[in-house]
């Protein structure tokens, strides 16, 4: 007749036999690997969301009317906020799930709450904008005078095109010189409009660059404080288990070795 109650005390010496090699400090290279691998996961989701928020906001600087650029900073910072927010929930709710499975595949009895992560930082308030670019030199308002001087002639030089002398006489010179305010009134306008999206967009980009800085920063911060925690209640931990296994084996040993007797 089989004898079960020896072949189960073979199968749980064997058992607690390989359970004692996942004890021989494996678990200190899965924590780096979790944590190296939740690090990337980390900055990739931080990168797409703000590839998108550049992308949003260009599109404001672009077609947004004068309110929607004077709201833009407050919104691009408030997103910006979201965004580390976003990122720094998701990297906890990612990464507790693994390293409890690190503890769980071993049989380790950890304390209640654990993985306790850092708390995150805030990126906190945008960087002070560059300095405003001086005034043009003289070479470039000599340049540009020359510029609007020929675009203020050139409702003049058309008027033959249209069937109308060049020099009409007292009659047609107000409207010759409406025409060429009016040219000029609206270059300058659509100049100082690209001017002041190029500005705006200069300036977000600051805000943006700055935060992705501060989001990587502050995540490395956390990984730097979440490791030697981590590292030392798991070898805690596997030390007791691996106190508990080696009891286990040798009541199981002892009990083998008086049923031969």
């Amino acid at each position: 007749m089989p004898d079960r109650y020896a072949d189960a005390v073979l199968a749980r010496r064997r058992e607690l036999r390989e359970l004692r090699e996942r004890l021989a400090g494996g678990h200190r290279g899965e924590l780096r690997s979790c944590l190296a691998l939740s690090r990337l996961a980390a900055a990739r989701d931080a990168s797409g969301e703000l590839a998108a928020l550049r992308r949003e906001a260009a599109e404001h600087v672009r077609r947004g009317d004068r309110s929607a650029r004077d709201r833009l900073f407050e919104e691009v910072t408030a997103a910006v906020n979201t965004i580390a927010a976003t990122v720094a929930a998701r990297w906890a709710a990612e990464l507790s799930p693994p390293l409890r499975r690190i503890a769980t595949e071993r049989g380790l009895d950890m304390e209640p709450g654990w993985p306790r992560l850092p708390a995150p930082r805030p990126p906190g308030p945008p960087p002070p904008p560059d300095p405003a670019p001086s005034g043009p030199t003289l070479l470039a308002g000599v340049i540009d005078a020359a510029a609007l001087g020929r675009l203020a002639l050139l409702p003049i030089a058309v008027l033959p095109l249209v069937g109308l002398p060049a020099l009409g006489g007292p009659a047609l010179a107000p409207l010759a010189v409406g025409v060429a305010l009016t040219v000029l009134v609206v270059a300058a306008r659509a100049r100082r409009i690209a001017a002041e999206r190029d500005r705006l967009h200069r300036r977000f980009e600051q805000v943006v660059g700055a935060a992705a800085a501060a989001i990587e920063a502050d995540l490395d911060r956390r990984l730097v404080e979440l490791e030697p925690g981590a590292s030392a209640a798991l070898d805690a931990a596997v030390l007791r288990r691996r106190a508990a296994v080696d009891r286990e084996l040798a009541a199981l040993a002892a009990e083998r070795a008086g049923s031969r007797g």
